[in-house]
């Protein structure tokens, strides 16, 4: 239980916050003999009958028209598909309307690798409390997501922590989506694995057949449907994994992981050990929460195993657009006015 008191803290503050074919069988048969009628049954004319002239003469052939010249066709010009291009949100949006009671802090997983990388944050997580009500939204944004940064040009939602911390990533949330989270939780992938095996491992209840390289080595890895123990490097890869599922997929099983996490703090009542506990978990996460904001919000977590409370938002296909920038690189355009009323219902804003 020792090593439980290393990262717990910063999990708390991470959680609180067919074709068908169709075959046609042809059949065969023989026709039936012609019937041959009886010799008696034959007429025959009468010794010197002149013949009747038959009633219709069959008329001359009609000249058929042959044209001398055959007129040009005028080529029709086959019309240019319709590039789709990023609608430059330079000016912004509105702010939305949110209630006084409500705390909004963003989950961030960084690819960071060794210490003094600046990674991407490939994982997004908008975490909203509302502290009157008891309830928890998690709203899950694609890292791919191609949108204004204030101050630079259009690029991956990704990139915004890289280049001016955690208030260029605010300011583009708000210029964006009309929401700036008040709070931040950054884990890198080392400090992740630690949690998950000082928690002794997760149960997550795997939904399908997930496959990918394991963990770099080129070896091939899956973890199949059912309820499954997982400690950190296999847990962190499977919130990572997206070959044979895809981004919105992963988005699905990183709030799972989320949820399994949460899931285990309860079984081992880790969350009266808060202010024990913070000292430790400042040194080992990036965040600007502090220990009194945590322990107002500890009361909302500790009710949190009624899985109720806890409503789940992502930004998937339905508000989105496949695109590929000039430079190759494959990106997602957002639809701001789907987003946007997503957000509200996520933001509990007033109708």
């Amino acid at each position: 239980m020792s090593k439980i008191k290393r990262y717990l803290p910063y999990i708390i503050g991470l959680i609180v916050l067919g074709l068908l074919a169709l075959g046609v069988v042809l059949g065969t048969g023989l026709a039936a003999p012609a019937e041959r009628l009886p010799a008696a049954n034959i007429l025959k004319a009468p010794p010197g009958a002149t013949p009747t002239a038959t009633a219709f003469q069959p008329q001359a052939s009609t000249a058929t028209y042959l044209p001398t010249d055959y007129p040009t066709p005028t080529p029709t010009s086959t019309p240019k598909p319709e590039l789709i291009r990023p609608a430059s949100n330079t000016k912004g949006v509105d702010p939305i309307t949110q209630p006084d009671n409500q705390v909004n802090i963003l989950i961030l997983g960084s690819d960071q690798r060794y210490k003094g990388m600046v990674g991407r944050t490939d994982t997004i997580i908008l975490v909203t409390i509302n502290t009157e009500t008891g309830t928890v939204n998690l709203t899950s944004f694609p890292r791919d997501l191609y949108i204004y940064i204030p101050g630079w040009t259009e690029q991956r939602i990704n990139t915004a922590f890289a280049h001016g911390g955690f208030k260029l990533l605010q300011d583009t949330m708000m210029h964006n989506f009309g929401i700036k989270p008040d709070y931040y939780v950054l884990v890198n992938l080392w400090a992740f694995e630690y949690a998950v095996n000082d928690l002794g491992g997760i149960y997550v209840n795997v939904l399908q057949t997930v496959c990918d390289d394991k963990w770099g080595h080129g070896e091939s890895h899956c973890v199949y449907p059912g309820n499954r123990l997982m400690y950190g490097r296999e847990a962190l890869w499977y919130v990572r994994s997206r070959v044979t599922t895809n981004d919105f997929e992963r988005n699905k099983r990183q709030q799972q992981v989320l949820n399994s996490i949460l899931d285990r703090l309860f079984s081992l009542n880790t969350l009266t050990k808060i202010p024990q506990l913070y000292s430790t978990y400042a040194s080992n996460v990036t965040t600007n929460l502090d220990l009194q904001t945590i322990l107002d919000l500890a009361p909302i977590a500790s009710k949190l195993s009624d899985k109720s409370l806890i409503n789940q938002y992502f930004i998937n296909q339905k508000y989105v657009t496949d695109w590929i920038t000039p430079g190759g690189a494959q990106v997602l355009l957002p639809n701001y006015h789907a987003i946007r009323t997503l957000l509200k219902e996520a933001l509990n804003a007033p109708q």
